[in-house]
């Protein structure tokens, strides 16, 4: 992780991200959680808009770090992840509830402006097809059937560039 950690530790910071890469993972030619930075916007967000989940964060990471016999959920092989994942999106208790939050921040952090940490290289965007950031859009880009992928993919950052603003 090139990025300097704001809320988590490095350990913390190794588990979540073998969790959000069993949750959102990459292959050949399509990056995944790890890839796209969602753990860097996890971070972010937990030590800011989100500070009131550092609890939640701190107790669900202790408990993949410590699944017993020695064994932290980033020694684990992949099935054997894939497996704890399964139990831990089905289950109803605090680690459930855990997890499903984690999902949640996956998705945002994989899907959201670059400006908070994540989609890096607007690698969610290009999945999905999402031009990102834009004033506006022309009449012939609001037609029914536009492919929005020919639209210049634009994020926060490149908005302001564009009026000379480096915020």
């Amino acid at each position: 992780m090139e990025y300097p950690l704001l809320f988590l530790n490095r350990a913390e910071a190794a588990v979540l991200d073998a969790l959000v890469e069993e949750i959102l993972p990459g292959e050949e030619g399509s990056p995944g959680a790890s890839e796209a930075g969602v753990v860097e916007y996890i971070d972010r967000s937990l030590a800011g808009f989100l500070r009131e989940l550092q609890p939640v964060y701190r107790a669900g990471l202790a408990a993949l770090r410590e699944l017993g016999d020695g064994v932290t959920f980033t020694d684990l092989d992949g099935q054997a992840r894939q497996e704890i994942v399964a139990t831990l999106a089905e289950s109803p208790d605090f680690a459930g509830r855990f997890f499903r939050i984690v999902r949640e921040h996956t998705i945002q952090g994989f899907l959201g402006d670059p400006a908070y940490g994540g989609n890096r290289d607007l690698v969610g965007w290009k999945l999905v097809g999402f031009p990102g950031a834009q004033w506006g859009y022309s009449a012939e880009q609001m037609r029914p059937g536009t492919d929005a992928r020919e639209i210049p993919m634009l994020s926060i950052k490149d908005l302001y560039a564009r009026i000379g603003d480096e915020r």
